[in-house]
């Protein structure tokens, strides 16, 4: 247990550093933007041709409903082009790997209690010397819980209410951090030097001067673990932002792993954190527990998924340049159904950029396909969309 600041730092110094790069799928925000919808009635495999249902078998026929090893890593090649210069350009490999199968739940939205604040704040603000519990105050007005902690830190602790969908989302912030003018850059935090050029280098050496982003993480872990005590997580990515005034701060988002898989929902957890200290400075994200509906037949192939694709081109936003897709991933997605239910879905994720980096600085935009209803979806979910409260 970790019981004050200094402990809590001292038990992250043996983990080892920039051990892991912090994109990908199994590594991988608030309103929906656009939502497009077709089914797929025929077929592309890998290289294109034309494939029978007779010969053609879906990622979900086996009786336990297992995805099959050898789903991992097909490479798919395909050029879908459309009206206006709309362009995307496959050349993906796919990945399915350590997923035990797939199904379909509801999304049950879970409000903070009592107990959820009191075990944040346990385990965030611990002191031998000051008791955060006596410390804050709740204030009617704003219903939120503010406290000053013996450093001179001022702390906020407010629920918030979104409307898509309708669900509580915490924000507990230090204000005092002063993290508050609009972003000027992101940088993605790819831990290979081999791909940033010296500025970028010279930045994020001056970002992480005394945190790591395996810190980052674990803390991230940590503090999230102690209001979400049934979920699992991992930190999908990490971003490096600069605001417009100089200043540099650390974003981290997290997802719930479900069946093998990531879910992204609306509100995701995520953390800022500045370049002087590991410990966040915010956390927001909203809690969720999941109910299993099941799947009444077997989810779309990858192949399929490429199809509406080709069939919807028209239908997406014109493109400043080609997309080019490099990696395709089964994921869950939460999305709101046509007869208006809260569901948890998989999804074929295609990933846009031509390598990690630049995957990773579009993560929070979601390039899919329903691999239950054929549906497109290409809209933004941006965890930690804005730094005010």
């Amino acid at each position: 247990m970790i019981k004050n600041g200094l402990g809590r730092c001292s038990s992250f110094l043996t983990v080892l550093l920039l051990t892991m790069a912090l994109t990908g799928c199994s590594r991988q925000t608030d309103d929906t933007k656009q939502h497009f919808s077709n089914t797929s009635d025929g077929l592309i495999t890998a290289d294109t041709d034309i494939v029978t249902e007779e010969n053609t078998e879906t990622i979900l026929s086996a009786p336990d409903n297992e995805t099959p090893a050898e789903y991992t890593g097909e490479t798919i090649t395909q050029v879908i082009e459309g009206a206006d210069g709309r362009k995307i350009m496959i050349d993906a490999q796919v990945h399915s790997e350590g997923i035990g199968e797939v199904s379909c739940y509801r999304y049950i939205p879970v409000p903070f209690t009592e107990e959820h604040r009191t075990d944040l704040f346990t385990e965030m603000h611990p002191a031998e010397s000051w008791d955060v519990l006596e410390a804050a105050v709740y204030y009617p007005e704003t219903d939120a819980w503010e406290f000053v902690t013996p450093m001179g830190a001022a702390w906020i602790y407010q629920i918030t209410h979104s409307e898509i969908p309708d669900e509580e989302v915490l924000n507990h912030e230090n204000t005092s951090a002063g993290i508050s003018s609009p972003v000027k850059q992101v940088f993605p935090v790819v831990i290979r030097k081999d791909i940033m050029d010296a500025e970028n280098m010279l930045l994020l050496e001056k970002a992480f001067q005394a945190v790591s982003p395996n810190e980052i993480e674990q803390l991230g872990l940590y503090d999230i673990g102690s209001i979400d005590k049934n979920g699992s997580y991992i930190c999908s990515f990490i971003h490096l932002c600069e605001t417009e005034d100089g200043k540099t701060y650390i974003k981290a988002v997290f997802k719930k792993m479900l069946d093998g898989m990531p879910v992204t929902v609306w509100h995701d957890f995520s953390t800022v954190t500045g370049n002087d200290s590991p410990f966040p400075v915010k956390i927001r994200g909203s809690l969720f527990a999941e109910e299993e509906i099941g799947l009444e037949k077997p989810i779309l192939s990858v192949s399929e998924a490429v199809n509406v694709l080709q069939k919807q081109i028209d239908r997406i936003p014109i493109q400043e340049e080609p997309l080019s897709v490099k990696k395709i991933c089964l994921e869950y997605l939460s999305v709101i159904s046509s007869e208006g239910e809260l569901l948890i879905v998989p999804v074929w994720r295609f990933y846009a950029g031509e390598d990690e980096a630049a995957q990773s600085l579009k993560s929070e935009e979601l390039i899919a396909v329903n691999a239950i209803s054929g549906e497109l979806i290409w809209e933004r979910r941006e965890a930690l969309c804005t730094l005010e409260k």
